[in-house]
């Protein structure tokens, strides 16, 4: 059975192949036209995949004529006209079906968990059809729905929108930044107070009244109440106070809801999660630290990115009952290009073999490498596909790499650190699955706070890790066994390797781009290593 998946509309469009259960390949538009969180398409684009042959490694068989299934959570007439735009001819109404925003996210984090048990699946975001949340029991491969939050309740995911904007951010994208400054903020009754009244929890829904929300509202009470007590004392930490209460109440708030779900429902244990506000790796940790959760699973990508690839899983469901469970091994699901598809310029870049023996040398000795292999990872993180690395050891690394790739947003990197040294170096008592895809905090052992400074967070003592298998990246795996046999140090440092601003390198000429303007000093693509001359 194949199953075409297709989002377009808010933001993060793209669409999901879906064989036989399994996910076959799943592109974003942002990686092709280089427009962050790009919501819409462009047939000169997105065709490129198919027009260039690239199909042909995901599945031979591959032929829009031939999909037994197109599914999108837009409804037909809308998915006609992306279909149309992307230029692939007439429609085929009588493949579609229509599936739900919610239960799309909520597909794709139960059916990628592998869970067995009963499982509490959650979708929380900004909002999607008639709800900002939607809550299942996932039993046997069934989906139950228990409850949701109606749009005409307040949304916590707008809430955090409106958080980002308040903080000078931009809603919708940089998000993150309000995780990484909010670190390094401290409680302050009074701001506690003006986020806190903001959304009232009522079991597991939210109130009705929205009140004094608006930005214009949050300022006013804010910053009436602040000069009231201070004056004008502490505003050069102004913005990091204003982060952490902001993010504090919107951690107990979420688990207000988790517990309230648990009281109905005590028997379930494991958790799944899915929807923009679980890329919030802070709120994630205090879910996964809940007394009475055994694991918890979150979709890599947890995004309305990954809407394609759930609603297809929801269809195949549909059609195939006895469907269960599964887990990943990875998720790379992107483009790959072999030598003979791009271009190097031999007048401003030296070649060389690929040997994991020189190039952990390399890193050892203070070098900052872009790592191009394969398919491109599915999702908002790099996990070692299209990711910058280098020595975490080295303090002045962390500022170097952020100088390069202009990002002044406080967060450490994330550290990719091997499967078998993980329990020696990080605190992770469970939901050690979750944490190959890198959607999860965990505490740093004491004794390595100093070692890995690069990737630890430095108020904190907190990192966001990747856990690398011999299965899931052998190649990598190979790479970071070689720096371990040089350094004693399993780890990595991993980011995303873009710079600020920019969608992760999707083609080898963006990943040759920051090799010429030297934002890496030395780029591997497939089994050849590129240096500037």
């Amino acid at each position: 059975m194949k199953i075409l998946g297709i989002s377009g509309g808010m933001h993060s469009c793209g669409l999901a192949y879906l064989k036989d259960g399994k996910p076959m390949f799943a592109f974003e538009e942002e990686r092709f036209n280089r427009i962050k969180t790009y919501r819409d398409f462009w047939k000169d684009y997105f065709r490129y995949p198919w027009e260039s042959g690239q199909n042909v490694s995901y599945d031979k068989d591959f032929d829009w004529e031939k999909l037994d299934y197109i599914t999108s959570h837009y409804s037909a007439k809308v998915t006609e006209e992306i279909w149309d735009r992307i230029g692939l001819g007439p429609f085929p109404k009588e493949k579609f079906i229509k599936t739900n925003h919610h239960r799309a996210h909520c597909s794709l984090a139960y059916y990628c968990s592998g869970f067995e048990d009963d499982t509490l699946v959650v979708s929380i975001d900004a909002m999607g059809e008639k709800y900002s949340a939607r809550y299942f029991i996932g039993s046997n491969g069934n989906l139950e729905d228990i409850g949701k939050i109606d749009i005409n309740h307040k949304s916590l995911g707008h809430y955090y929108a409106m958080l980002t904007e308040f903080l000078g951010f931009k809603r919708l994208k940089d998000e993150g930044k309000v995780v990484g400054t909010a670190s390094h903020g401290r409680y302050f009754d009074a701001a506690y107070e003006c986020f806190d009244k903001c959304i009232t929890i009522d079991g597991i829904n939210t109130d009705r009244d929205y009140g004094d929300i608006v930005l214009g509202g949050i300022y006013k009470d804010f910053y009436s109440i602040w000069f009231e007590k201070f004056g004008s004392k502490y505003t050069s930490h102004l913005k990091e106070i204003i982060a952490y209460n902001g993010q504090l109440v919107f951690e107990e708030k979420v688990l207000q809801i988790f517990n309230n779900l648990h009281k109905l429902h005590p028997h379930i244990k494991k958790v799944a999660l899915a929807g923009g506000i679980f890329a919030n790796v802070k709120l994630n940790k205090r879910i996964n630290e809940l007394d009475w959760v055994d694991e918890v699973f979150i979709a890599p990508p947890m995004g309305d990115e990954g809407i394609p690839l759930g609603s297809a899983l929801s269809v195949h469901k549909l059609k195939n009952p006895d469907f269960k469970p599964f887990r990943l091994n990875d998720i790379f699901l992107g483009t790959s290009y072999e030598d003979d598809e791009f271009e190097v310029d031999e007048n401003k870049f030296n070649v060389r073999p690929y040997s994991k023996e020189q190039l952990a040398y390399d890193l050892k000795e203070g070098k900052i490498v872009g790592w191009f292999q394969g398919r491109y990872e599915h999702g908002p993180r790099a996990l070692c596909n299209r990711s910058i690395i280098a020595d975490p050891s080295v303090p002045g690394t962390y500022k170097k790499v952020n100088d390069r790739l202009q990002r002044n947003d406080r967060m450490p990197f994330a550290p990719v650190v091997m499967d078998t040294f993980v329990d020696n170096i990080f605190d992770v008592k469970k939901s050690k699955y979750t944490a190959e895809f890198m959607t999860m905090l965990y505490d740093t052992k004491l004794e390595w706070h100093n070692k890995i400074p690069a990737v630890v967070h430095p108020v904190d003592k907190t990192a966001r890790i990747q856990i690398v298998t011999s299965k899931s990246n052998p190649k990598f795996y190979e790479l970071i066994s070689q720096f371990w046999l040089l350094t004693q140090i399993p780890v990595l440092l991993n980011t995303s390797f873009n710079v600020h601003g920019e969608p992760i390198v999707c083609h080898p000429k963006e990943a040759f781009v920051h090799l010429d303007n030297e934002i890496v000093d030395i780029l591997v693509i497939n089994n050849k290593v590129y240096t500037k001359k």
